[in-house]
């Protein structure tokens, strides 16, 4: 019963040689389906929803706390869209109050 001497040296980090072909082959594969049923769908779309109302509020809270951030919503062609109608609409009250 003879034994070898201990081998107290780490072993090293694997690594991809030349001859190995396709490491990608050892990757753990994921089967997933060409055809997505409507309930999975339906999923998706509610996930989606609750992480954009997810991420809106947390932009609240911390602009709350820190009080100096600007929340904007929407880009910037609906916000320059909404102050110039906002504008005429003063323009307009202005001249109906002093038509008057």
């Amino acid at each position: 019963m003879a034994q070898g001497n201990l081998k107290l040296s780490k072993k090293k980090a694997a690594r991809v040689t030349k001859h190995q072909k396709n490491p990608k082959a050892a990757a753990p594969k994921i089967y997933k389906s060409k055809h997505v049923s409507t309930k999975e769908k339906q999923v998706q779309k509610l996930t989606k929803q609750h992480q954009a109302k997810l991420i809106s509020s947390t932009e609240k809270l911390i602009s709350s706390r820190v009080g100096h951030l600007e929340l904007l919503k929407g880009d910037r062609r609906t916000l320059e869209k909404e102050e110039r109608l906002r504008e005429q609409a003063k323009a307009t009250k202005a001249k109906a109050a002093s038509g008057k």
